[in-house]
């Protein structure tokens, strides 16, 4: 498997206390949601997935919340009225911010490190180039915080 996020090894104290599922949960979300995950999302809930430690802490962004993540989207999105942006069946909304901002990639693109994008007042832009890019900003926030590296 490639190592999208082979960063966050070099910074175990820094994480928190996260904690992962398993290859039989991954398959299970996989077809819940009938989507190939993206090797960066998997290595990502392969650590942080039930229990999301410093990482994304301001997101809602454990497994336990991706059923109500795309439930919460559909409705910001109808609740806007625009019909600028539809969400796809391959739209995995993997995150979201107090309940303002979704957080999602494309499983249709299949790549393994999908662009983010954040779906905000009916309209769906770029967030960051790719999700490892996404996790390493999340890092150096804490990292900073920590002042391991300086601000």
């Amino acid at each position: 498997m490639a190592k999208y996020l082979d960063f966050l090894q070099q910074y175990p104290k820094n994480l928190g206390d996260p904690q992962g599922v398993n290859a039989e949960e991954i398959k299970a979300i996989e077809l819940q949601y009938n989507v190939k995950l993206p090797l960066a999302y998997v290595e990502f809930i392969s650590i942080f997935g039930k229990k999301k430690g410093r990482i994304l802490r301001n997101y809602s962004s454990e497994v336990s919340y991706l059923a109500q993540n795309r439930k919460d989207a559909v409705k910001s999105l109808a609740d806007t009225g625009s019909t600028a942006f539809v969400i796809k069946d391959s739209h995995f909304f993997f995150g979201q911010w107090q309940g303002l901002s979704s957080y999602f990639f494309d499983c249709a693109s299949e790549e393994d490190d999908p662009a983010v994008y954040v779906l905000d007042a009916g309209k769906a832009d770029v967030f960051k180039p790719s999700f490892s890019q996404l996790i390493r900003e999340e890092l150096n926030k804490v990292l900073k915080f920590d002042g391991v590296i300086k601000k």
